[in-house]
């Protein structure tokens, strides 16, 4: 009897300790590997990225600096060159909360302020985050997996919105 209930003792430490496991930490500085990369034509404005994540609790957030290349000469408009800017064109600090509500954040854009709806969550090594904002046919629905490597030295972010999918893969710089 003495031995049942030892084992039992046992699998039940086991199975605690398995669920006491915290889930990984995201933070750090993540350097943009081009060549393992899809992104489709933006891969071609883009000359380095960096995302610095800051993970506390259930704070998430997101620094994005970019470098871009210079534009063809014969590039209609001109400009642009390496400057800052918003989504793979610049950079910009996005904060999330991983506990499952929606977050409401205001944002300027070329038509004024509009309002951006953001739910994220993380299960394991993967963090999600949905977000929604008005456009002028409807909302525009975007979501971003987070996916960290079992090393903890790649970070795979895979963007899935009605404008296509794509993958980034950055490694711990």
């Amino acid at each position: 009897m003495n031995k049942l209930f030892f084992a039992t003792a046992l699998v039940c430490l086991f199975a605690l300790a398995a669920f006491a496991q915290k889930s990984p930490d995201f933070s750090g500085k993540w350097n943009l590997d081009l060549t393992k990369s899809d992104l489709g034509q933006q891969a071609a404005m883009i000359k380095s990225q960096t995302l610095t994540i800051t993970q506390s609790g259930t704070s998430f957030k997101v620094s994005t600096q970019t470098e871009r290349n210079a534009p063809p000469a014969d590039a209609a408009g001109g400009g642009g060159g390496n400057r800052g800017g918003g989504g793979f064109g610049g950079g910009g600090e996005q904060s999330y909360t991983l506990d499952g509500k929606e977050v409401s954040t205001d944002m300027q854009g070329p038509n004024g302020t509009m309002t951006i709806k953001n739910t994220a969550s993380q299960t394991g090594n993967k963090v999600v985050i949905i977000s929604v904002r008005p456009g002028p046919n409807g909302d525009f629905k975007s979501t971003s997996t987070y996916e960290l490597s079992g090393d903890g030295k790649t970070l795979t972010v895979t963007r899935e919105s009605t404008r296509g999918t794509s993958k980034s893969v950055y490694t711990k710089g």
